[in-house]
């Protein structure tokens, strides 16, 4: 049966007409606001960055025991694109929709052959057939990991009890990290698709246009019955019928109360993230003590008060080399893996249970998947890197290793003048940023580095911590942990912790009296510890075991947070544009030049890749592109600047470099 003959007559009069008064191009604009288009391409290629095809297929499509979505599974994959008018349908996670949205497009799970060059997997960059593989022992088998072939980074969790309210829930479909910390760009028709590396996504186009593509489904009639069509199959009742379109109207019904609920603090405060960027802490200090403490609502207490809005967006971090960095953040403010981890997980809505104070042997039950968080870092991390060889040296870093410059792609790298540039680096930016990973007298894994070893044999790198007053970079996120403040009821637990008047650290290795109020960084770090420490304790694992603390990363569960950002080495930072961490420069060039050259504004959106700038070409604004004003809330482009300036200059980090420095420098960082 046609989409017309399923619609109602007065439905598509009231179409026909509202499109002939506004104009079409209105309407769209309206009902699905313009994504930039993808980039042509001709062949996708993952760099070799130590993993298998297997291990990289894992990590893209493992849950993290996540209900990102508001909807399940089988509605996400049987939605279609927003569209008003009837007729033939693309599915909402179709490799268009989605890279216009910034996401990799993944092949699904279980092979298939796509015409005479053989498997599928090779039009997605893939060598060979990955579904069916192994992980390892114990591991689900890629095999059911995305059979309907989601993007990288979406991951099926598997039906599961709310931790909360006991009810059995779908299959759901949950964002992992790899969804915001997996990387491409595009260069002269090849998909360059970078493991670890920062997301061009943006959540917020995810979310917007998903919102749409339910409230057109259920308002135009054609649009619904193809949906279940998918959802039920064409055999379906009409008893069945009109009972999903009932739960549909529900979750639409829930989506808007909850939006309404914060509107009035959003239009009042938040400013926009766009692609590229995200401002993962404030979400998920909202997810953790707002949206998870709103049944806990009373006359007494109103998580309301623990509401903010979207206010510091930052770009993804890339992740290579980070499990083996003394703090990780942009603020260098949390140290244990697990704290950064599972509050990730948390914060794309893993349930947590936080609010059955009467049945306090429930409280903290989750449905993170605590091993499988455990496993990705691990399988980032490898082995460790102070580790010597036969021929007595440190094998360095390895896990997941930083791409390479593809010089086949991107053009040859002039190694006269990338030599000059490594001694423009040892001079001009070693002092924040460590010695390169490739010195020829491994430098970088000097002990005087490297924080003593800790009773697992293992030992950190003492990562710079530089001052705000010194780097002079945007102030936002930085003082998100220590000035956001956070409202909890008593019988919740959260814990202080013991802050060293000398570091400023504070550490929850020794237990403290509850108490109401805390910071942001206090709270996050004690509930996520409730959550890991009760997982182990459900499965039978002591807290206070190996087990236990490989999961944590083999460190004690610290946070610190400073005014300040930290100074991490340079690999890789040619595959991770745009800079500064709140991706307010678009490249290299542009960074190392006359701060007053650096673009007042410029376009996220658009994947094409400059290899002179060494960055994103931003020549152009394709329609739909989010343009980034430098001067709004939380997007300064100040600091990090190299010009002639009296010493101690607020963001000033060194002296103006030369043209033949600034190109010398950006040859080298080619190499890293």
């Amino acid at each position: 049966m046609s989409g017309f003959k399923r619609a109602a007559p007065w439905v598509v009069a009231l179409v026909v007409v509202v499109v002939a008064a506004v104009g079409l191009q209105k309407v769209l604009a309206f009902v699905h606001p313009p994504l930039p288009p993808p980039q042509p391409v001709r062949e996708a290629r993952w760099l070799d960055q130590g993993w298998s095809e297997s291990d990289r297929y894992w990590f893209h499509h493992a849950t993290q025991g996540t209900s990102t979505l508001p909807i399940p599974y089988e509605w996400f994959v049987a939605l279609a694109e927003p569209k008003i008018l009837p007729g033939s349908e693309k599915l909402f996670i179709n490799d268009g929709n989605m890279q216009k949205l910034g996401f990799i497009p993944s092949p699904p799970s279980g092979g298939g052959q796509a015409g005479p060059a053989g498997g599928r997997e090779l039009a997605y960059g893939y060598k060979a057939r990955i579904g069916g593989v192994p992980a390892e022992a114990g591991v689900e088998s890629n095999r059911g990991l995305n059979p309907a072939g989601m993007p990288v980074g979406f991951a099926i969790t598997r039906a599961y009890p709310d931790p909360t309210t006991g009810k059995m829930l779908p299959d759901q479909v949950g964002l992992t990290c790899a969804a915001c910390h997996t990387g491409h760009l595009e260069y002269n028709g090849v998909s360059l698709r970078i493991d670890g590396g920062n997301s061009a996504a943006s959540l917020e186009k995810l979310t917007s246009t998903l919102s749409v593509a339910l409230f057109l489904t259920d308002f135009m009639p054609w649009r619904f019955e193809s949906f279940a069509d998918r959802v039920l199959g064409p055999k379906a009742t009409k008893a069945q019928r009109d009972q999903l379109h009932a739960d549909l109207k529900a979750r639409i019904k829930i989506l808007l109360a909850a939006a309404k609920a914060t509107s009035a603090i959003d239009k009042r405060d938040a400013v926009p993230e766009g692609f590229n960027r995200l401002d993962a802490l404030n979400r998920i200090g909202n997810e953790v003590f707002y949206a998870n403490l709103v049944p806990a609502k009373s006359a007494t207490f109103d998580p309301l008060v623990n509401y903010a809005a979207i206010s510091a967006p930052v770009k993804y971090p890339h992740l290579w080399n980070t499990p083996w960095f003394s703090w990780a953040q942009y603020d260098g403010s949390i140290h244990q893996p697990a704290i950064r981890n599972v509050g990730e997980a948390i914060g794309v809505l893993a349930k947590v249970n936080m609010t059955t104070y009467d049945q306090p042997h429930r409280l903290w039950d989750s449905s993170v998947a605590v091993g499988n968080v455990a496993r990705m870092e691990q399988q980032i991390e490898g082995p460790n890197p102070l580790a010597r060889g036969p021929d007595g040296r440190v094998r360095g870093f390895q896990g997941l290793s930083a791409p390479k410059w593809p010089q086949d792609v991107l053009g040859k790298i002039d190694p006269v003048r990338a030599d000059a540039g490594r001694k423009v680096y040892a001079l001009r930016c070693q002092g924040c940023h460590l010695p390169p990973a490739d010195d020829p007298n491994q430098a970088l894994y000097s002990p005087a580095l490297w924080t003593t070893a800790n009773e697992h044999g293992e030992s950190y790198l003492k990562v710079r911590i530089i001052p705000l007053s010194v780097v002079g970079t945007d102030p936002g996120q930085a003082g998100i942990l220590a000035n956001r403040k956070i409202t909890a009821p008593l019988a919740l637990g959260l814990q202080p912790g013991v802050t060293d008047p000398a570091t400023g650290v504070t550490c929850f290795t020794t237990p403290t009296k509850p108490v109401t109020d805390l910071t942001f960084g206090q709270a996050l770090a004690s509930a996520v510890q409730f959550v890991v420490d009760k997982f182990h304790v459900d499965e039978g694992t002591p807290v206070k075991s190996d087990e236990a603390d490989a999961d944590k990363g083999n460190r004690p569960n610290c946070v610190q947070a400073p005014p300040a950002y930290k100074a991490r080495p340079l690999t890789g930072i040619w595959a991770a544009p745009p800079y500064l961490h709140n991706g307010s420069v678009p490249s290299l060039y542009a960074l190392l030049g006359p701060p007053g050259e650096r673009p007042s504004s410029f376009c996220l959106g658009n994947r094409a890749y400059d290899p002179k700038l060494v960055g994103l070409d931003v020549k152009a604004c394709p329609r739909g592109a989010f343009k980034l004003d430098v001067t709004a809330k939380g997007s300064s482009n100040k600091g990090h600047e190299f010009r002639d300036a009296p010493a101690g200059t607020r963001g000033v980090v060194g002296p103006a470099l030369s043209a033949e420095e600034r190109a010398a420098v950006i040859e080298f960082l080619k190499t890293q």
